[in-house]
């Protein structure tokens, strides 16, 4: 089934696949970083991941970003 990221969702999977920590990409999108801790579970839960790596290699792989 199709992933269905927000835009917001996409920006941040996006700094994750250019390996920004999330302090970082807090800074970059001018987010806190427990908001940008939410959007990364969401991001997670809905391309069916528990890790990073796992985020980035599916992001990559079905041309999410």
């Amino acid at each position: 089934s199709e992933v269905r990221l927000s835009d917001r969702e996409e920006e941040v999977l996006r700094c994750l696949v250019d390996g920004l920590a999330k302090k970082e990409i807090a800074g970059r999108l001018d987010l806190s970083v427990h908001t940008v801790d939410n959007y990364v579970r969401r991001i997670y839960k809905k391309l069916h991941v528990n890790t990073l790596g796992g985020a980035v290699a599916k992001a990559l792989r079905e041309g999410l970003v």
